[in-house]
């Protein structure tokens, strides 16, 4: 496994983990950072109910010498009503991409793996568009 990876397998909570720790119809709601290094991080947030992801979104922020403060330059969620990134740009509108896979436990976890595995690229990326300005 990569080691900037950390598996978060979600399509496989089952009924049983909320019938144990919630009553029936609670939702939970969880949240968590994960910082990659000391100006990226990931911010993660989701709700689930019955093992069932309802609503997400995986950010990944950075601080820029450029720029002050943590800004989002990665962001997965399902706003909208469907599971897609946006590519945030410094100088430009959101490029929205649609993800192909429907079920939202799944694209929790792709988007959880992608930013885990290619935070440096896309660091990268937004630091050569800071750049061209």
């Amino acid at each position: 496994m990569h080691p900037n990876v950390f598996p978060v397998y979600l399509s496989n909570m089952g009924k049983q983990e909320s019938e144990e720790f919630l009553p029936d119809g609670i939702m939970r709601i969880v949240e968590f950072h994960r910082l990659l290094e000391k100006d990226t991080a990931l911010r993660v947030r989701f709700e689930l109910e019955r093992g069932k992801i309802l609503k997400f979104t995986v950010q990944m922020e950075c601080r820029f010498v450029e720029i002050e403060g943590w800004i989002s330059i990665v962001r997965y969620d399902t706003a909208h009503g469907f599971a897609h990134c946006d590519i945030l740009f410094p100088y430009d509108k959101p490029k929205k991409i649609k993800m192909e896979i429907k079920d939202y436990n799944d694209a929790l976890t792709a988007a959880i793996n992608d930013l885990g595995i290619n935070w440096k690229r896309y660091r990268k990326r937004y630091e050569e568009w800071l750049r061209k300005k």
